[in-house]
């Protein structure tokens, strides 16, 4: 845990800068109704540091920080010019053409460079793990100057007038902008910088309004981070797309708690659901009788939440030969781990294994993945004869399941539109007077 807070804390805390900055950037963007205007402006920062690290810069250095910063105000500069134009041409297809032509252009400069596919993939992914204490301590001041700027210019920036000053006041915005973007996307990169702008934004602009917004926002970004930080550390994933891959999760709940909110919203998304699992049953029985050899994804998704599903169908010495198999499987598995763990404790401990043993350990863990590999197939050749022989079976219980699961109550439910046929009263009979 230690090791953990000692590594995490530092790029924690840069998370939550951004997400700070980037949040209320983002609520500016999705009012102005230029999204991507963030990508475009950081892959424009992108292209500067790309011509950079081509003229001789370091990565990080501040040559490479000017480069970017210039290329970025000449964008804020069209941007700016070019609002005039959103009564016939939207702004937002000009943000795309920026990006594209950046992107192509960054690509073009270091399509001669050696380890050009790094530089793109360090700019596009980034490497948040690495920041230091002297990029938050330049970083952090210079958020809040332009947070403070911007915050005092709101009102100027929503209601500007026409002409010169309406120009200005767009360029004081596009600059600030990229000013942040610039920054940001030299620590984070331009995916993650993406997703600290729109992402936090969006759920909050989706559950509150005015400036109960913002502080959503915030809470959900901070959230967000902390969850991606966490599982790029404990599974060992690259940290940046980790984090992109969380936020992007975290929007489809909001998304899907939303509606939530009303019962009977509720209550139909409930049969919707029940509908879905119905339908996935039904194919999946339809799709076992046909195809009893081929991949099966419901059914191996069940036997992967229990493995009672499979004992089911399998024999007993087809049992005994598929747990064989699976023991020995990871057996192989966890030797080869190991392998690679020494392999890399000796790279980042500094001493360095011999030409013979890195040969040795490269043979043993190529017969470890073949010897691992012969028995998954094992394993998917058992399991694939069983199903051929009690596929009808199979497939039968399944369709039950399907069945027990439909709503059928639905079917009773007119269509949007039609009238229920009205019942006519049976009138008492006459008495006689």
């Amino acid at each position: 845990m230690s090791d953990a807070l000692a590594l995490l804390w530092l790029p924690f805390v840069l998370s939550i800068v951004l997400v700070a900055i980037h949040t209320f950037l983002g609520l500016q963007v999705l009012a102005r109704n230029v999204v991507f205007v963030d990508l475009a402006l950081a892959q424009i920062a992108a292209l500067g540091a790309t011509v950079a690290f081509m003229l001789g810069h370091p990565v990080s250095s501040s040559g490479s920080y000017a480069y970017s910063l210039a290329f970025t105000l000449a964008a804020a500069v069209v941007l700016a010019s070019t609002r005039s134009w959103s009564q016939r041409v939207p702004q937002e297809a000009l943000v795309g053409v920026i990006y594209v032509v950046a992107a192509a252009a960054a690509f073009l400069v270091v399509e001669k460079a050696p380890q050009g596919t790094e530089h793109i993939k360090q700019l596009l992914t980034g490497n948040i793990l690495t920041t230091g204490a002297h990029d938050l301590a330049f970083v952090t001041p210079l958020y809040a100057l332009v947070g403070c700027g911007l915050w005092a210019a709101r009102a100027r920036l929503a209601r500007s007038g026409e002409g010169s000053s309406k120009w200005l006041w767009d360029f004081f915005f596009y600059a600030c902008f990229g000013v942040v973007v610039t920054s940001s996307v030299a620590l984070a990169g331009v995916l993650l910088v993406f997703s600290f702008l729109i992402i936090p934004a969006a759920i909050g602009m989706l559950y509150a309004d005015g400036v109960r917004r913002l502080f959503i926002g915030w809470a959900v970004g901070v959230l967000a981070s902390c969850v991606g930080l966490t599982a790029s550390y404990v599974w060992d994933l690259p940290t940046g797309s980790t984090m992109v891959c969380t936020f992007g999760a975290t929007l489809a709940i909001a998304g899907i708690v939303w509606p939530l909110r009303s019962r009977d919203t509720a209550a139909i998304v409930a049969r919707g659901a029940r509908v879905g699992v119905a339908l996935a049953l039904a194919a999946s029985a339809a799709w076992i009788a046909i195809a009893p050899r081929e991949d099966q994804p419901l059914l191996d998704a069940l036997e992967l939440v229990s493995p009672v599903v499979r004992e089911m169908y399998l024999s007993r010495n087809e049992m005994q030969i598929y747990t064989d198999a699976d023991e020995y499987a990871q057996r192989y598995s966890r030797e080869a781990d190991r392998l690679n763990d020494k392999e890399a404790q000796s790279r980042w401990q500094g001493e360095p294994l011999s030409d013979s043993d890195v040969r040795r350990i490269s043979s043993f863990l190529q017969s470890y993945n073949e010897m691992r590999r012969g028995e998954e197939f094992v394993k998917r050749e058992v399991r694939a004869r069983a199903r051929t022989r009690v596929r009808w079976v199979l497939g039968a219980v399944l369709l039950v399941a399907a069945c027990a699961v439909f709503p059928w109550r639905l079917l009773n439910i007119p269509v949007d539109g039609a009238r229920r046929p009205l019942r006519v009263r049976p009138q008492a009979a006459p008495s006689d007077s």
